[in-house]
């Protein structure tokens, strides 16, 4: 369900096996945007980029303008010069700022708010495994009809594509013989929609030469699932398996990677996204950096639609380099739009791998409680170590015993390094221990939430219940509970990761986190407990104002106020007088990032 970040660091060393000799990486990034078309004229910088002080580059007027403002949540208008907001309040207040080269906006009654922040996502893995062919469908059947049309459509080449589910197949998975039976000559693989898995062709595999004899790379984690005689089946867990079928079927190149992500990047403005955790990042050899170039030589050239904050990467020991690792990132990438400052610690994997640490056993394989990469010790000493370095921390936690873990090194660390603002964060939190629903605020930490993952589907009611048992699946995904505790909430959608549908708009799971529903589905089941469901301002606030404050920009943006950066979005209707089934209907008819439009206007 959740992203496998170690995915990232697989795929980053192939994409450096595959750079030229003599060419620096730099330049090679560079040279390889150079190449890439923007495809969206939304981009260009407004006429006016610097205005004059006493005159606003774009006034929006006569709209409804949820602020996010504690001390004015509503106004009427807003005034933009340059990439600052000047004036909020009456039409009169802003368009007291209007000059001979101001553009005005009647918003006509419709709703501008601030733009969202996705605080856990992943454009450049997401642009990367989403192309191809889509087999977000509702059976096998229907995956393979699609495979079929695809192939016949593109008859060259290598077939890939993304979205299939593990509830489409028997408890082994999806088979070779399958996918043989709709293209055999050509070889095919298909990441499931977890980003955990893969589904491969025989073909595929003779092309990888995997055969009974081949080892599996980590041995019952990352492996290639078997028959009784050992013969590979077609179903390939985790990712340094996964690579090492990509790797030698149809390997990505730097070049790929950031013309994939040039060409998503409209959907990220159409969607309203202006600034991003991105939350793993394919390293070139060992340089977790060198990716992040493809932002910053984006933001160089006027084309990056978002703000950027990223991360160092820690997936497993050793953890001694973690820190100093993640202060040389921090230094290095820093620029207006893209920051590095986060340590990010894989700390297991996800329920459906049986890899998630969980405090009591699968309920479906009651000799197993899944497992962390490191040891209660290696936690204590790797937090404790990047707390007193200053900096934030990220951490990746499906499993309950994870979070509580975590929670404990985190506690164990403010006491031994005293106070200070600390922005840690525990991602996903399917599931959560009664005690430490209070520790989230207790303790400061940030509950970041997949609120698109939060709907009555068939991976939270099936697979969920048999994985947990009914008890513990009666109490998943609880942010309003740890909301009431005193804890704080962020939304991201982890892109392209999900249990059950694969999306990265914000107002999707915003409408899911009202509802607990199936987006589409008015009269579906609502996620137990239906205590959780968070009302709208308390939803809005997770994917503006409470990421900002994750990734330390709330001071520049979040909210709409007067000196903040003018990241902004207009809705075509205000979402407070819209039924919850609609939210994620609404259109969103403009994004303004620093003053720019990325989207409409």
């Amino acid at each position: 369900m959740c992203m496998n970040c170690g995915f990232a660091n697989a795929l980053g060393a192939f994409m450096t096996d595959r750079l030229p000799k003599g060419i620096d990486r730099r330049r090679f990034v560079q040279a390889s945007l150079a190449c890439v078309g923007v495809g969206a004229s939304s981009l260009s910088l407004p006429g006016a980029a610097l205005a004059a002080a006493d005159h606003a580059t774009v006034i929006f007027r006569n709209g409804k303008v949820y602020t996010l403002d504690a001390q004015k949540p509503w106004a009427q208008a807003v005034a933009v010069a340059g990439d600052r907001i000047v004036a909020v309040g009456a039409d009169a207040d802003a368009l007291a700022h209007a000059g001979p080269e101001t553009k005005v906006i009647d918003l006509a009654g419709r709703m501008l708010m601030p733009g969202f922040v996705e605080a856990h996502i992943h454009p450049l893995l997401g642009a990367f495994m989403t192309t191809g062919v889509d087999l977000q469908v509702a059976t096998a059947k229907d995956a393979l009809s699609a495979i079929a049309a695809y192939a016949k459509s593109h008859p060259t080449g290598p077939i890939r594509g993304f979205g299939w589910r593990v509830d489409m197949f028997p408890a082994d998975g999806p088979t070779r013989e399958m996918l043989d039976a709709v293209i055999a000559e050509r070889p095919a693989f298909f990441f499931a929609i977890d980003g955990h898995s893969l589904w491969i062709n025989s073909k595929a595999l003779e092309v990888a030469k995997i055969d009974a004899q081949t080892p599996d790379p980590v041995p019952g984690f990352s492996y290639f699932v078997r028959d009784k005689g050992g013969q590979p089946t077609g179903y390939v867990l985790e990712s340094s398996a996964v690579l090492e079928v990509v790797n030698a079927v149809d390997p990505i190149s730097v070049e790929a990677m950031a013309k994939l992500l040039v060409d998503w990047l409209p959907q990220s403005s159409a969607a309203g996204i202006t600034s991003v955790y991105d939350a793993g990042v394919p390293p070139i050899g060992a340089d977790q950096g060198a990716i992040l170039e493809i932002y910053t030589e984006l933001e160089k050239q006027g084309r990056l639609p978002f703000r950027v904050v990223g991360s160092y990467l820690l997936k497993a020991p050793p953890i001694e380099d973690a820190t100093a690792a993640t202060l040389d990132l921090r230094r290095r990438i820093d620029t207006a739009l893209v920051q590095a400052p986060i340590l990010k610690i894989i700390g297991d994997g996800t329920q459906g791998g049986y890899t998630a640490w969980l405090t009591e056993p699968y309920a479906d394989k009651p000799d197993s409680i899944g497992s962390s990469p490191f040891s209660e010790a290696q936690w204590r000493s790797m937090i404790l170590d990047a707390d007193r370095a200053g900096l934030d921390i990220h951490v990746h936690a499906c499993g309950e015993r994870t979070a509580h873990v975590a929670l404990d090194a985190f506690e164990a660390a403010i006491a031994t390094n005293g106070p200070r603002k600390r922005r840690h964060a525990i991602a996903h939190n399917v599931l959560t221990d009664d005690v430490d629903i209070p520790r989230f605020g207790k303790l400061g930490v940030i509950a970041q939430f997949s609120a698109n993952w939060m709907s009555a589907d068939p991976d939270t009611l099936t697979n969920l219940t048999r994985l947990y048992g009914p008890a513990r699946q009666s109490k998943v995904y609880r942010p309003k509970s740890i909301l009431a505790a005193g804890g704080a909430v962020t939304f991201g959608s982890d892109w392209p990761a999900a249990g059950y549908v694969s999306t990265c708009k914000p107002l999707d799971s915003i409408q899911v986190a009202v509802t607990r529903q199936i987006v589409g589905k008015p009269d579906a089941p609502v996620l137990a407990p239906a205590a959780e469901r968070m009302d709208l301002a308390e939803a809005l606030h997770a994917a503006t104002l409470a990421g900002a404050r994750q990734i330390r920009l709330d001071d520049k943006i979040g909210s709409i106020a007067p000196g903040k950066r003018a990241d902004m979005i207009v809705l075509a209707k205000n979402l407070f007088d819209v039924a919850p089934h609609e939210i994620a209907a609404t259109p969103v008819e403009m994004t303004m990032m620093n003053g720019r439009f990325t989207h409409g206007g």
